[in-house]
Formats: structure tokens, sequence, C-alpha cells
């Protein structure tokens, strides 16, 4: 009997958990953590300023109607989303494919273009409006072929 009132009175009685907050200097900063600095340290007393009170939730009073549209709106930013990853995907698909053929295609960067044809043979760039403009020469056995950059992505290839 007295047993189990022990055992009752420990699962009906509270339990407070609480974390202790240690100050310790390292380095010649203070810096505060969850765990004794030294052994033997005391945990810093905190106290809950007097007259701060948790400020309470404010009242939802949106409606019906406004839930709905910012639901329809959230529905159609994901599926920009998704129709954006996607094209995303075709286009890194494309460019594979593109590196693989040996070819090289409009919106490659640099790193594209020297995978599938390799250094150029001759290089210039200059600055227009504000953009970085590059043009690359391949020299071919028959004709020369011409990729032009603007910000570092092909905008045309001349074969």
């Amino acid at each position: 009997m007295r047993k189990s009132s022990l055992v009752a009175l420990f699962l009906i009685a509270p339990m407070t958990v609480q974390a202790g907050v240690y100050s310790c200097d390292v380095d010649g900063r203070k810096v505060y953590q969850s765990t004794p600095c030294n052994a033997g340290d005391v945990p810093l007393a905190i106290e809950r300023p007097v007259g701060i009170e948790t400020p309470a939730a404010p009242e939802e009073t949106r409606s019906i109607e406004e839930i709905k549209r910012e639901l329809a709106e959230k529905r159609a930013r994901n599926q920009q989303i998704k129709e954006r990853r996607a094209e995303e995907a075709r286009r890194n698909m494309e460019i594979k494919q593109a590196i693989r053929g040996r070819d090289v295609i409009v919106g490659m960067n640099k790193e594209e273009v020297l995978s599938a044809w390799g250094r150029p043979d001759n290089m210039s760039s200059s600055l227009d409006s504000g953009f970085a403009m590059e043009h690359w020469i391949y020299s071919g056995r028959y004709y020369p072929r011409h990729v032009y950059f603007k910000n570092g992505v092909v905008i045309s290839v001349t074969e």
C-alpha cells in the first residue's frame, strides 16, 4: 500500500524541467551555454521581468473569401514554380544532349561551350551598354565557327 502511494504521488506530482544557463569566459568573450563551463558551476538565476506578460494572439478576422483567394494565389505560385522547374530540367537535358553531340546552342554558358568544342582559337571581349560581350572563334577545316556571349551566356552561334 505504501509503495503504491509513493508511485501514485510521483505520477501525479507536477514535474518542472528547467534548462540551466551558464555564463563562461572564452577567449575574453562572455559566452552563454546550456552546459557548465567547469565542474561545479551553478546556473544563472533567470527571472521573468515584472509586469511583462505574453501578448495574446491576434484574433483571426479573415473572411472565407480572403482565405480562398490566398489559397488560389498560393496554388498559382506553386504551379508556376513547377512549370519553371520542368522548363529548367528540359533545358538542362537539351544542353547535355548538345554537349554529347558536340554542338553549341543558345543559352549555354562558357563552361558548357568549352565542354562541347574545347578552347577557342581566338577570343575578344568588350563592354556594350553595361553588358559583357565576348566573341569566340573556332578555326575549322573549311570555315570558322563563331560563338557570341552576353554576360557569359551564348546568344548566337554561327557555323
